[in-house]
């Protein structure tokens, strides 16, 4: 989904899981998978690997679980909502309100699911989670994972402002 300069990268991953395996320990495996360092790429990326396009923003070898913030559907809303009334958008701050539309018209985000957010914006610059030179080319960089038991389904979307 792209509005402008930004975009939502979006990959469906069906999983198959006990009861007792929690949530944390599906995300924690899942970003430690090449499901997450490859198959949720982004397709041009993939397609063609040398051409130098962006990447993920995110060290996948350094990142874990505890590094995102668990939340339900309100909480991740609340998340969204207050990057859109942050000051400083200009003219692009239509264009993010409509992947926020696009995103929950998409996405089953009903309630009982789990969400994972990971922001660029939580890290310092020379922090080793994040990578060059997609830390400091995306305007903003987000991951927001969501594990819905009931469908065995996780999402994830990948929201990018270069």
């Amino acid at each position: 989904m792209n509005e402008g300069y930004q975009g939502i990268n979006l990959t469906v991953f069906a999983i198959g899981v006990d009861g007792l395996i929690s949530n944390d320990q599906i995300v924690d495996t899942f970003i430690h998978s090449k499901q997450f360092s490859f198959d949720s790429l982004r397709d041009c990326v993939k397609a063609e690997p040398e051409k130098g396009y962006l990447r993920q923003a995110f060290d996948v070898d350094k990142i874990k679980t505890s590094d995102f913030k668990k939340t339900d559907k309100q909480g991740a809303a609340q998340f969204l909502s207050d990057l859109l009334n942050e000051p400083d958008w200009g003219d692009d701050r239509n264009d993010f309100a409509k992947l926020i539309d696009r995103y929950f018209e998409t996405c089953n985000t009903s309630a009982g699911i789990d969400f994972y957010i990971i922001s660029k914006d939580w890290f310092d610059k020379d922090d080793e989670k994040v990578v060059e030179p997609e830390s400091w080319a995306y305007t903003y960089y987000f991951l927001i994972i969501s594990v819905d038991r009931g469908s065995n389904l996780l999402t994830i979307s990948e929201w990018i402002y270069d």
